[in-house]
């Protein structure tokens, strides 16, 4: 009889747990369920690290198509799961991002399509365009999915009529390469004559001057001056030996060229020639912002800031050549004996500036030449801002030396700020620094005595309880 009892008890008990675990399961995966179709999250971080700011949530609100973001990440990489959570934070909050992550070593025939250069590049697509990201973070992503959404393309005028390098051709010095990356980054690319047209059209979000060979004419400069003096902006590509007869239009912003041609022997450490020097220093500016790669300039002039520029000029110098190079002012005993050595006195030895920035406030030095002439331009905007890059070479972007190495990307870089592209959305980026936890030491004492004697000891004294309450039972 009492082995039927406990038998029976037996029974019953384990009835019941196969009762209460089937419950449980049912309970559980009845959560999952509604977890599935309503998903909740809360960022329990204080700098709220995980949550996406209001400007991205209403930019992904606006999504009608699905977006697709390859990340090329080397496998296991640290960055790879910082993307992953920012774009799995993206699709908590849209269906329509979706992404996948590429090895780029495992897959170079992919990353070769994509044209990818370095680790980390996020490629998105959608819309029928493509967009590259080079820092993952989100106002990087935000602004890309803003390019892809927006329908409107932004124009680039390059100028012509001076011997300027062309977009449509593509031989070696041609920028046809050039044209097809702006293509996709959703830019319209158009000539200018300024010899035909008196003003640079108001819908020029940059004027780009590639190369020329002859000078150009007064009254086209006057026409860039006052595209300028309405918050225009100007990219001036310049090679040695051809300065555009923009020397003096130049100097009246701050920008000096001189008439050299920069020597650097560090060049040949990478099969190169010494006429083509590696850009390795970078300026602290949006433009070349997290932006370490190195550029080749293949005879490039150095283009120098003035100490004391104009009022209302600010000066930025965006890249420079390495310690081991110097501007070469001795052009005839180059050309004739094809040997140089830097003079103190004459050349600039290590770090030569090959590109530099002005940003030009809306009165400025240029308006007193037209004033000290009899005109006064009636389209000044007060306080808009303009911007005139200039470099030393149109070289490196031609086809022949537009995807070596960062070549392509860094003049992106400066197509995109020019275009003010780059600034879309701007997203402060979230602070990560902790509170400073002081404890006196009667405070440490409790902290020891709570966490590491007392918690294990409510812990073993509850599992002697439960035991012998079951004991007693049986």
């Amino acid at each position: 009889m009492p082995d039927n009892k406990r038998r029976s008890r037996a029974w019953v008990y384990g009835s019941n747990t196969v009762i209460s675990t089937l419950f449980f399961l049912g309970i559980l995966v009845f959560i999952v369920l509604i977890a599935e179709k309503h998903p909740w999250r809360m960022d329990l971080t204080e700098s709220g690290s995980f949550t996406l700011s209001e400007q991205t949530r209403n930019v992904l609100k606006t999504l009608d198509q699905p977006i697709q973001v390859k990340g090329f990440f080397a496998t296991a990489a640290q960055d790879e799961t910082k993307a992953r959570d920012l774009l799995e934070t993206y699709r908590f909050q849209t269906d329509n991002i979706r992404y996948e992550f590429i090895d780029p070593d495992r897959n170079p025939e992919l990353a070769r399509r994509y044209e990818i250069r370095t680790y980390g590049t996020l490629v998105l697509e959608g819309y029928g365009r493509r967009q590259t990201v080079q820092a993952a973070d989100e106002e990087n992503l935000t602004n890309a999915i803003l390019k892809l959404v927006r329908e409107q393309e932004k124009k680039i005028y390059f100028l012509k009529g001076h011997g300027e390098r062309s977009f449509e051709s593509a031989d070696k010095d041609g920028y046809s390469n050039l044209r097809s990356s702006l293509a996709r980054d959703n830019y319209a690319v158009e000539e200018l004559n300024l010899l035909q047209q008196a003003e640079v059209p108001d819908d020029a979000a940059v004027l780009v001057i590639a190369g020329p060979k002859k000078p150009l004419f007064p009254q086209e400069l006057d026409s860039i001056r006052r595209y300028l003096d309405r918050g225009g902006r100007v990219t001036a590509l310049l090679d040695p030996y051809h300065d555009g007869g923009m020397r003096e239009f130049l100097a009246g912003y701050g920008i000096e060229l001189i008439d050299d041609i920069v020597i650097d022997k560090l060049s040949r450490v990478f099969g190169g020639s010494y006429l083509m020097p590696v850009v390795s220093e970078y300026g602290s500016h949006k433009i070349t912002e997290n932006f370490s790669i190195a550029a080749f300039f293949p005879e490039a002039r150095s283009v120098r800031p003035m100490e004391n520029p104009p009022e209302g000029i600010h000066l930025e110098t965006l890249a420079s050549t390495s310690p081991e190079s110097w501007s070469e002012t001795n052009l005839k005993l180059l050309e004739e004996e094809g040997q140089a050595a830097p003079d103190e006195k004459e050349d600039r030895v290590g770090l030569v500036p090959l590109a530099v920035l002005a940003e030009i406030d809306s009165r400025k030095p240029a308006e007193k030449q037209s004033e000290k002439k009899g005109k006064e331009d009636d389209s000044i905007h007060e306080g808009k801002t303009a911007y005139l890059l200039v470099v030393g070479d149109s070289d490196f972007v031609g086809n022949t030396y537009f995807n070596l190495s960062g070549n392509g990307d860094l003049f992106l870089n400066m197509m995109n700020f020019m275009a003010e592209e780059e600034s879309l959305i701007r997203i402060e980026p979230r602070e990560k620094g902790g509170q400073l936890l002081l404890l006196s030491p009667s405070q440490a004492q409790v902290l020891f005595f709570v966490a590491i004697v007392l918690m294990p000891l409510v812990v073993i004294l509850s599992g002697l309880t439960v035991y012998r309450f079951r004991r007693a039972r049986r």
